[in-house]
């Protein structure tokens, strides 16, 4: 299989099961309550084991993970309704992005385009929704090995941290809150834990319990 047909293949797989994913967010959402807190977001989010850990911890805060794997900033606009709007928040922690690091081209300023745009959606759609962005979590070194896609360019250190910086002044230019919740991550060369990674980007359920407790006050 060519790298073109792999990547080919790989998103129609993401495609099909985040369609079904956002079916059942719909679903959920007619249960949820209103008023709570949405985590939203992309993989990292959505692999974060949010409820499970809150209980183990001895909380009774009520967040609601909507988080949508391998999505950019663009595709997730285009289900904000499922993923936040339709659950009315008074909190928004948010972590979106990350996948367009990976993206060419003018990346840092294609992202902040978007996030913004993506933002002011939201505060006019939800006028009293405190929103939070999150830092982007740091990747592991990289290694020979490492595969980058067809199209793609490879997420470093160097971009993550530039990108973190302009997210840090988006959220001030617009009334948000930007919290960094990512140090117990990372190593002394500031690059995510190799005992927490599970691959170059993506971290164990040990790495979320060690942030949790810097996550559940903006909750």
């Amino acid at each position: 299989m060519t790298d073109q047909e792999y990547l080919e293949r790989r998103m129609a797989e993401f495609d099909a099961e985040n369609q079904r994913k956002i079916q059942r967010y719909r679903e959920l959402n007619q249960a949820a309550k209103k008023g709570a807190t949405v985590c939203a977001g992309s993989s990292l989010m959505e692999l974060f084991p949010l409820n499970e850990l809150l209980m183990s911890a001895g909380s009774t805060k009520t967040a609601y993970n909507r988080g949508v794997a391998g999505y950019t900033i663009d595709q997730y606009d285009k289900v904000l309704d499922a993923c936040v709007l339709e659950l009315e928040p008074s909190k928004l922690i948010i972590n979106i992005g990350s996948n367009d690091l990976n993206r060419g081209g003018d990346t840092i300023e294609n992202l902040i385009r978007g996030y913004r745009a993506l933002l002011l959606r939201i505060k006019e759609a939800l006028p009293e929704c405190r929103i939070t962005l999150l830092a982007y979590y740091p990747c592991r070194k990289p290694r020979p090995e490492d595969r980058v896609l067809p199209g793609r360019i490879a997420r470093t250190l160097e971009n993550i941290n530039e990108a973190n910086r302009r997210v840090e002044v988006l959220a001030k230019e617009l009334g948000c809150g930007f919290a960094d919740i990512s140090e117990p991550l990372k190593n002394e060369e500031g690059y995510l834990r190799e005992d927490y990674a599970v691959d170059a980007i993506h971290f164990s359920p040990t790495g979320y319990a060690a942030i949790l407790p810097l996550l559940e006050p903006l909750l």
